[in-house]
């Protein structure tokens, strides 16, 4: 396995790669990196390439401050849609945008996918994915100003999703198939989501009621709940989750070990009413 290492990093380093994008791209540490490559002189034209690319970055970091990319890339500004709502709401329960960027991080790689896809439909860019070590995927995209025009729409979203039902479903499913998970064991059955901002729960809880949903908000688990047969049917009915969004069935403190859908796990967990409602055969 060393020698592989070993290998790869000289490898790299022989195509002009610095020595922090090769412990970038290998996941290793720069100084392991150096202690492989060290005897390995790059030629004008590589050291020219380098410095080059040293000199675009700082430019770029120098500009942050003001929202202004170096290099100014054209992308889409759409208008606000339920695909828009989608995308956002998505960034703000799984992900994060700051000054430099977007970020989007889910086990599910239907789902990163699904969130890549919406980025590129709505401003034109795409995502990068990488699989972290903890088997979480993240999707990026690095750009002062889209991501100051994503934290603008962020900032506009819950204005925006007063005016519009189907536009507040579309964020609670969103918040559900992100922070979503079921509860069944023995008597209990119920659906959570949770998220560390009280503001998100209570306006979930105001949506979900909007539906006829009675939902209630778990201070010390920062989760909203929502229990009762009647209350998980009419959740199944208008809300949901999502085709293909599972649940990582390889959680050690996990009560499912399989990799099964959410969508089938709320069915399941609704059947077992009707199991132990009805009445026996004579």
């Amino acid at each position: 396995m060393l020698g592989v290492t070993k290998s790869r990093c000289r490898c790299l380093r022989h195509q002009g790669f610095s020595i922090g994008a090769i412990a970038t791209r290998l996941a290793l540490s720069e100084s392991t990196v150096h202690w492989h490559v060290k005897d390995i002189v790059l030629t004008e034209v590589q050291r020219n390439r380098l410095r080059e690319q040293w000199r675009l970055r700082m430019g770029e970091v120098n500009g942050r401050g003001r929202g202004i990319a170096l290099k100014p890339i054209k992308f889409e500004k759409p208008s606000w849609s339920a695909e828009l709502v989608h995308l956002i709401a998505h960034l703000e329960f799984d992900g994060r945008v700051d000054r430099y960027g977007c970020f989007y991080y889910n086990r599910s790689h239907e789902q990163v996918l699904h969130v890549q896809q919406l980025f590129k439909n709505l401003l034109g860019p795409e995502l990068r994915l990488r699989l972290r070590p903890n088997e979480v995927w993240m999707a990026s995209y690095h750009n002062v100003e889209v991501a100051d025009w994503l934290s603008n729409r962020a900032n506009e979203l819950l204005t925006v999703l007063k005016k519009q039902t189907e536009w507040q479903r579309i964020w609670l499913r969103a918040l559900f198939d992100d922070e979503g998970h079921i509860h069944f064991a023995g008597s209990k059955r119920r659906v959570r989501a949770s998220q560390d901002e009280l503001g998100v729960l209570k306006t979930a809880r105001r949506f979900l009621e909007d539906f006829g949903i009675q939902a209630h908000i778990d201070l010390a688990a920062k989760a909203v709940e929502i229990r009762g047969r009647a209350h998980l049917q009419k959740f199944q009915q208008e809300i949901n989750f999502s085709p293909d969004i599972r649940i990582n069935g390889n959680r050690k403190n996990g009560i499912w070990h399989e990799h099964a859908e959410k969508r089938d796990l709320l069915e399941r967990a609704l059947r077992s009413y009707r199991a132990v409602t009805a009445p026996a055969a004579l």
